[in-house]
């Protein structure tokens, strides 16, 4: 199946709409008419072959993006003899709509109509297990699936009212302590400098600001949603690549695919030759529609994951933040321009020079192998320190990271996102089970480690670490931490890094316990809106839940 399956009913016009909308998003590089000519002969010939095949959804946005091409570079004008390609493909365009597209089409909304029963007794299997909740298991199983069955409802009355133009308006681990001393309350307070070295010595972190944990609303000063936003069909327990992906919407990231420069980047012999880059542009591309609130489909971007993670090929719950981190993966992999350099990376000293310049070592060998624009918006360097507590050896590395998971710290009062990431950078001592072998005098010791923030990205991914595992015990921390709208990141960081406040975009939420639960999110849209979803609802958002938020996204402020 195509981009294009259909997951959610909808009229003949809204499915040529869709693939007209993805026929539209390209972008033409200056060239000669003769060039552009041999570039339209070659997409109807793919056109044609696609249509005998029986992929007349595929044929039919082949036959008009060889339109686009020739209406943008007034082709016809510049070539008058390519006129004749031009009614080719505008003939076949016409045919194909009111023929074998129009069977195909009405072949895929039976097939939704047959899938949809059994789709809803998977999401009925959503259980919600809130621990904080006074309603009973069955009660909040009813509620859910009375919420889908009335959002089923309110978006099939909607659709039935939508125009059919073809015009398309786009907008522009917890950390353990033992009773072992750590260094910097012994005799050698100062080590954690040593001279000629330029080494940022391990630190305490500060105090949160009191206003850190102060309650606020998503929309404060009359904002209100100026144009329409899209849910997502939830496929059976899909409900986690639905929230991250309207998350990510709402970042550059998401804006990047909105066009097909990514295309230039597809690495040819990675699995799938850029079909998940591809289907997620896809989604990005209907997200950002505002002619119409019908779902969006997500099938062919369900496989598409699949394919780079067999964890994702079935209809089982899953985890966002391992969604999120195999999503960036994946995308990184499809279009990683570097992914022919191959070959082992010479051992870096992590114990002569400055910060500086192991860091600069570190990311110069990451560098030399990954270049996308993951690497370009989302990876950034942290700090890890090691210090012994005999010879007072000091040893740093600085790997590239994709985003923080912070523990939840047990404090008697009430708890930030500050505070988490305060237990996350906070000194510890390596207990007996985590001894480090000292190279300079040999032995295993109890070292004293620091994570710190090195570099910044441009997106900052922040995963509360809510679930934990004690053995064959598990069970989610259901204690609320408190985030604000903007978040300062300076008093977790190491380097003279200047641009350290960040604004929050997105809030992937989780409700339920360990043993299952639905995923919702909280975006930021263009209209400076927040709204909230829950797969195909979409809503105004009203307060953040402190109890429930599970990764918070950012987004660097001036730049």
């Amino acid at each position: 199946m195509s981009i294009f399956e259909l997951d959610w009913e909808c009229p003949y016009s809204e499915f040529l709409k869709r693939i007209h909308n993805e026929a539209l998003c390209l972008n033409i590089r200056e060239a000669r008419p003769e060039k552009h000519y041999e570039v339209c002969d070659k997409v109807y010939k793919e056109a044609v072959e696609n249509q005998k095949k029986g992929r007349y959804d595929v044929a039919f946005y082949y036959f008009l993006r060889c339109i686009e091409i020739f209406e943008r570079t007034e082709l016809r004008k510049k070539l008058p003899a390519s006129k004749s390609l031009l009614m080719k493909c505008v003939d076949a365009a016409n045919n194909l709509r009111t023929n074998e597209l129009l069977d195909f089409y009405n072949k895929q909304i039976q097939l939704v109509k047959e899938q949809q029963e059994e789709r809803q007794k998977i999401i009925e299997l959503q259980h919600l297990h809130d621990e904080d909740d006074n309603e009973t298991e069955e009660q909040l199983h009813l509620k859910r699936q009375q919420n889908l069955l009335m959002s089923e409802k309110n978006v099939v009355d909607i659709t039935k009212k939508k125009l059919n133009e073809t015009h398309i308006p786009i907008p522009q681990p917890l950390l353990q302590q033992n009773n072992v001393e750590p260094y910097w309350k012994g005799p050698h307070s100062t080590v954690g400098l040593l001279p000629g070295n330029h080494i940022e010595p391990l630190r305490k972190i500060i105090n949160p600001s009191p206003n850190a944990y102060g309650m606020w609303v998503f929309n404060t000063g009359g904002s209100r949603m100026s144009y329409t936003r899209r849910g997502m069909v939830n496929l059976g327990n899909t409900c986690y690549l639905n929230s991250v992906t309207q998350m990510l919407f709402a970042t550059p990231l998401g804006a990047y695919f909105l066009g097909d420069e990514y295309t230039k980047f597809i690495v040819e012999d990675e699995k799938g030759r850029g079909r998940l880059v591809n289907s997620l542009s896809h989604v990005m591309r209907e997200l950002n529609r505002v002619d119409t609130d019908i779902p969006v489909s997500t099938s062919h971007f369900k496989r598409a994951i699949g394919e780079v993670c067999e964890t994702f090929m079935n209809f089982s719950q899953q985890d966002a933040n391992e969604f999120l981190h195999v999503l960036l993966d994946g995308i990184h992999k499809n279009l990683n321009e570097k992914s022919h350099v191959k070959g082992n990376l010479p051992e870096i000293d992590t114990t002569k020079g400055s910060d500086l310049d192991i860091a600069k070592a570190y990311w110069s060998q990451y560098t030399s192998q990954n270049k996308s624009v993951i690497v370009k918006m989302c990876i950034f360097q942290e700090r890890n320190t090691l210090v012994c507590p005999l010879c007072h050896h000091v040893s740093r590395s600085f790997s590239p990271s994709l985003g923080i998971e912070v523990p939840i710290p047990s404090l008697s009062g009430e708890i930030s996102i500050e505070d988490c990431l305060t237990a996350y950078c906070k000194e510890e001592v390596l207990d007996s089970d985590s001894l480090y072998n000292c190279p300079s005098c040999k032995k295993n010791v109890n070292a004293s480690k620091q994570l710190l923030i090195y570099s910044l990205p441009k997106i900052l991914f922040i995963t509360i670490k809510r679930f934990r595992n004690f053995g064959d015990f598990s069970n989610k921390i259901m204690d609320s931490v408190a985030f604000q709208k903007q978040l300062d990141v300076s008093p977790f960081c190491c380097s003279d890094e200047k641009n350290t406040l960040y604004n929050l975009v997105g809030v992937v939420n989780h409700q339920g316990n360990i043993h299952g639960g639905h995923y919702t999110a909280d975006s930021l849209g263009r209209d400076g809106c927040w709204c909230s979803f829950s797969d195909e609802r979409v809503t105004e958002a009203q307060n953040p839940n402190f109890k429930l938020a599970y990764i918070l996204c950012f987004v660097q402020a001036n730049r």
